[in-house]
């Protein structure tokens, strides 16, 4: 069996390509928090590093992060929006952990900010370092990670994308079906490894994941895809936007990586109605699907709670879940025999 060929994945969905796993239910127990400041709310990305999880809460009005630091089992706010100096400009949510050299990467996909990690557990807000990546030609959409020394993520006119950081150059590689426009119907979010110049990509809304591989000159693409978006972009009055159809399906909700493996959150469900409620629904799984970062299927693993995203602690295999409720939570699942 080949997990490398891109044309032609296994199975006729997601789901079917890990029916040959085993299923594995786990326990989890919930992680009591103390908040500092508005509670935690919506939980909708989230990353493990040495005793840290950043959780991204953009609808916070102050906000965009959360940080929970699991040695005191606090929750503080962090990454200030503004116009002042280090504060976000926009709601973005682009962040990522450079474990080699205790760095969090923060963008609000104008600049980037650098922290040290050790800065950011004692409290320090403040940045080690600072960038711009030039907006006029070719831009980042959406969410970026930061992969030894890269910026890796989604284009406007690309799908793939890879700026190097010390001589300011871009890599990118694949056009969009249906042209540039289709960028916004196509977006992906990312987690990159922890030491390798490697990142995983997942789409919330097109029956596709992918790992990528700096080799420069040339971004290497290992796609795992079972079609194509059903979503349609709609141009008027100088903007353009997403046109939702009723056989929107939510696919891949949230990714977490490791040093060997890949841990995904999969939905592929249609919600009931457009409500809320039924959207909402419609994004909760629980069920873990793990992979080597060849894409090769190992292991399912069956949560006893409805997860909105997770993030792993590698060196433990412990996994972390939030859930989605009125006061969500944060859960962690030991992961024992993953391979």
């Amino acid at each position: 069996m080949s997990f490398s060929c891109a044309e032609n994945p296994q199975g006729k969905d997601f789901k079917d390509y890990f029916s040959r796993t085993d299923i594995v239910e786990v326990s989890g127990k919930e992680i009591p928090l103390k908040v500092i400041g508005n509670p935690l709310s919506f939980m909708f990305n989230m990353s493990f590093f040495d005793s840290l999880i950043l959780v991204n809460e953009f609808p916070d009005r102050e906000y965009t992060y959360k940080l929970i630091d699991l040695r005191e089992k606090s929750v503080r706010p962090f990454g200030k929006k503004g116009e002042g100096p280090n504060e976000l400009l926009s709601d973005g949510f682009s962040f990522s952990f450079d474990h080699e050299n205790e760095l969090l990467f923060l963008s609000d996909n104008i600049h980037y900010y650098v922290f040290d990690i050790e800065d950011v557990k004692n409290g320090n807000q403040k940045p080690k370092d600072m960038f711009t990546i030039d907006q006029q030609e070719k831009r980042f959409m959406g969410n970026t990670v930061h992969v030894d020394s890269f910026i890796v993520g989604s284009m406007y006119h690309k799908r793939f994308g890879a700026y190097n950081i010390e001589n300011e150059s871009f890599l990118n590689k694949e056009e969009y079906e249906g042209g540039p426009s289709m960028a916004l119907a196509n977006q992906a979010f990312y987690i990159n490894h922890p030491t390798e110049k490697k990142a995983v990509y997942c789409m919330s809304q097109v029956p596709e994941f992918g790992i990528l591989e700096i080799q420069e000159p040339e971004i290497k693409v290992n796609k795992f895809s079972w079609g194509v978006t059903n979503l349609s972009v709609q141009n008027g009055n100088g903007s353009m936007a997403v046109m939702v159809n009723e056989n929107e399906k939510f696919e891949f909700m949230s990714v977490a990586a490791s040093e060997d493996y890949i841990f995904i959150l999969y939905s592929g469900e249609i919600p009931a109605d457009r409500s809320r409620e039924a959207r909402v629904k419609a994004a909760l799984t629980n069920t873990i699907y793990v992979l080597d970062w060849k894409g090769k299927p190992l292991k399912r693993y069956k949560t006893d709670r409805y997860l909105r995203s997770i993030a792993i602690d590698g060196n433990t295999n412990t996994l972390y879940g939030s859930t989605y409720e009125e006061n969500p939570g944060l859960i962690s699942y030991k992961l024992n025999n993953i391979p």
